[in-house]
């Protein structure tokens, strides 16, 4: 029997914050902030579904969290963990493994100087435009660049708009969902490390990936898998599927 493997986004797919969340409908904590407190949360479906894939199943949370982030998810991995938007991958004992640093830190360290440019940039108009700038790392290595929004979405549109019109190096690539913006360096992005991971787990015996991912960047890792799931209302459906809305 093959071994289902399921590659999971977490927020805003199997978790969210308490405004995302239906109203008046019964949810369960799953992440808390830097202070403990919980601060997203699950339905009862994806409650459901969570525990139905735990048991049946491998699941492998493939997030733009950082490790640290992740930690403050209180459901339980035990298998291989992709953070940082794919630029971090860790085996089930929480190393990274030994062709990280062959295949993934090169690319890191190479795109390291774009990396702090764009991180000095954005940081310069951050404080009059209203928002926040954060560059996350690993070891030594920046490995993307956070924005969020003090308040409104349309801040991050606009800034997602100027980026686009002036056009990214081809060395990066740029993330936007609602009030998260990244700035991502290709070839260790969520795609790149789940078709590593899944090369990991097929040296042990067939397996059948599912993905589940809401945002358009998601998209990728999820072509990769042999199935697909979206969200309903994700980035994904509203924005790909509206030609089909009854």
């Amino acid at each position: 029997m093959p071994r289902i493997v399921i590659f999971l986004d977490l927020d805003d797919t199997i978790l969210q914050t308490a405004p995302k969340c239906p109203p008046a409908e019964p949810v369960a904590p799953a992440a808390v902030d830097r202070a403990g407190r919980a601060l997203s949360f699950m339905t009862r479906a994806q409650q459901r579904l969570l525990a139905f894939w735990l048991e049946r199943g491998t699941v492998i949370p493939v997030t733009g969290r950082t490790d640290e982030a992740l930690a403050r998810v209180t459901l339980k991995f035990d298998s291989w963990r992709i953070t940082h938007h794919g630029a971090v991958i860790r085996r089930p004992d929480g190393y990274l493994p030994a062709w990280w640093h062959d295949e993934i830190r090169p690319l890191l360290v190479a795109a390291q100087p774009l990396l702090w440019e764009y991180a000095a940039s954005l940081e310069w108009g951050a404080a009059t435009e209203g928002y926040r700038v954060r560059s996350h790392s690993v070891d030594e290595w920046v490995t993307y660049i956070s924005v969020k929004a003090n308040a409104d979405d349309a801040v991050l549109t606009e800034l997602r708009t100027r980026l686009v019109a002036i056009g990214l190096p081809e060395e990066l690539a740029l993330h936007h969902n609602g009030n998260n913006l990244a700035i991502t360096v290709k070839g260790v992005q969520k795609q790149d490390a789940v078709r590593r991971v899944a090369a990991e787990l097929k040296q042990e015996g067939p397996i059948v990936t599912i993905g589940a991912g809401d945002s358009l960047t998601d998209i990728p890792f999820l072509r990769g898998c042999d199935f697909a799931l979206v969200p309903r209302d994700s980035q994904i459906q509203t924005e790909t599927w509206r030609e089909y809305a009854p």
